[in-house]
């Protein structure tokens, strides 16, 4: 997800907050729905629909009855099925009381017939002819019962009935595609785990579907549909621009990252309604309308492996999500324009963390709740800027090729691939493959809210041998008592002009380091590159 504006906050705080329990005893397998959405795409254009849901799940222990997520205000229970035998819809909590005791392992299913009201709920839209969804982070139970965590993913059926001049669209693939009388059925599938808030679709009779292909890299004869959902009145310019700049993306990222992990990618714009500038749905990535922007397509392209593939466990992770997608916008343009251009990308990330920090931390232990405030998780200078520097600084301290290396293992990693990760997990993944301890850095980054003050001074003597003994001295003053250690580097520039370029290692504060030159130092410039994008320098 990148934000789209200050609008956002406004929006955002219409929304009630929402703290549910969550089933711990069911592991959702797959979500089969179905969808009557023919009026919602004729005048007046209601947000009310009715809906099947078929869950499929499997016992983790002996239960007689479930709970899900299924929030009042929008929806209305008809009555259950299948497994299901009776039901209680209050506190936006679904529980169903089963036909029997299931055990441990068993398999089985629940068919929830439901309606949405005809209220806006900030999670399924319908605004003049176009319907779409956006679910992050608790919005999927505003469209549909579910188990409305990041850390249980499931298949997917979506099947839909739209009026026959709409085109709709939905995670997976389309398999089937039935037109009778005045309506058309449209059925989209995925057999690769989504989470419920990735879950999402998208449909308009005004929408102009361009289909292309991409071919993997690394297999030429395997190519990915390409699905570009665009409304009329769009600037052709920007849409060309990313048409052309897609399958560069693809065929980076996925050298970088791995082949790209799903069946298909699409874009559909939506609405001035839509409270984000875009929204990484598995494989099909909503934007904001005439937003064929390459910076905005490159972040939500990146999500498909970061946040995608590989999901937050909870909301406390969202940073791995946000982080690298803001992190790759720097890639695309390091692989672009060079080294320059990426650091100037991740400059203007820490500036606008500095000017604006909250002051809070990275990662909070208070967002393992299932429904945290949005707008404290999806704060642009936190969890979008600041993780995305910490990203780069975590480069600065591996080097290239341990950090690329480190990356390629994340997104190939068995247990997180198509899964979820926590934090923890990704720190000793990166201790693992580069077989250092980083807890030091990434406690004093993720953990504490701030930044570094360095107020650092140096002196110099030239001695009775003629050489220039000089004490560089590193003095952090910040006001949150951390202490951030680093490698350092130091230019130092001589008297005749020239300069020399040393590293060292911040281990502690007022720590003093000795120098001997043959010529004197007039000059020592505290990390010329701005390694510590995060930082002050008095």
């Amino acid at each position: 997800m990148k934000l789209k504006s200050f609008i956002l906050v406004l929006f955002l705080m219409q929304i009630p907050a929402v703290y549910s329990q969550v089933d711990t005893n069911i592991n959702i397998i797959k979500y089969d729905l179905d969808f009557d959405l023919y009026n919602n795409l004729l005048e007046p254009y209601p947000m009310s629909f009715s809906a099947v849901n078929t869950v499929s799940m499997l016992a983790g222990q002996t239960i007689g009855q479930i709970t899900l997520n299924a929030y009042n205000y929008s929806l209305i229970i008809d009555s259950v099925s299948g497994s299901g035998m009776s039901f209680v819809h209050e506190n936006d909590m679904l529980r169903i009381n089963l036909d029997r005791f299931y055990s441990s392992g068993e398999l089985f299913d629940v068919k929830i017939y439901y309606r949405h009201k005809d209220v806006f709920d900030t999670a399924f839209y319908s605004f003049s002819g176009l319907i779409y969804t956006d679910s992050e982070t608790s919005g999927a139970r505003r469209w549909f019962p579910c188990k409305d965590v990041p850390n249980d993913k499931a298949m997917l059926k979506l099947r839909a009935r739209v009026p026959a001049d709409v085109k709709f669209v939905s995670n997976g693939l389309l398999t089937d595609s039935t037109v009778t009388g005045n309506s058309l059925f449209y059925t989209w599938e995925t057999n690769i785990p989504v989470t419920t808030y990735l879950t999402a679709m998208a449909g308009s009779k005004n929408y102009i579907l361009d289909v292309f292909y991409w071919k993997k890299p690394s297999e030429p004869n395997d190519s990915i549909q390409i699905r570009f959902y665009r409304q009329p009145g769009e600037t052709m310019f920007n849409y060309i621009n990313i048409n052309n700049k897609l399958p560069d993306m693809l065929d980076l990222f996925s050298k970088l990252y791995g082949d790209y992990p799903f069946e298909k990618i699409a874009f559909a714009t939506v609405d001035k309604h839509f409270p984000w500038g875009g929204m990484e749905n598995q494989t099909i990535i909503t934007l904001c309308p005439n937003c064929w922007t390459e910076d905005l397509i490159c972040h939500e392209l990146a999500h498909q492996w970061f946040g995608d593939m590989i999901s937050p466990n909870s909301w406390a992770d969202i940073w791995l999500n946000e982080g690298f997608a803001t992190y790759n916008e720097a890639i695309w343009a390091e692989y672009k324009k060079g080294q320059s251009e990426y650091r100037r990308n991740i400059i203007n990330e820490a500036l606008k963390y500095l000017r604006n920090d909250p002051g809070w931390p990275i990662y909070n232990k208070s967002w393992d709740n299932s429904d945290p405030n949005n707008l404290e998780v999806f704060n642009s200078e936190v969890t979008y800027s600041k993780s995305a520097c910490v990203i780069y600084m975590l480069r600065y301290v591996l080097g290239d090729s341990v950090f690329f290396d480190c990356l390629k293992a994340y997104t190939s990693h068995p247990e997180f691939r198509f899964g979820n990760i926590t934090t923890s997990s990704f720190i000793d993944l990166c201790e693992q493959i580069s077989g250092r301890k980083l807890d030091w850095f990434f406690s004093q980054w993720l953990l504490y809210p701030g930044y570094p003050v360095y107020e650092n001074n140096f002196k110099t003597e030239k001695g009775s041998d003629g050489k220039w003994e000089t004490d560089y001295t590193i003095n952090q003053i910040q006001k949150n008592k951390v202490f951030y250690e680093m490698p350092v580097e130091l230019k130092v520039t001589f008297s005749d002009m020239s300069d020399s370029t040393l590293k060292v290692r911040n281990y502690y504060n007022f720590q003093i380091y000795n120098f001997e030159f043959d010529k004197k130092p007039e000059k020592i410039s505290f990390d010329p590159d701005n390694e510590i994008v995060l930082k002050k320098v008095k």
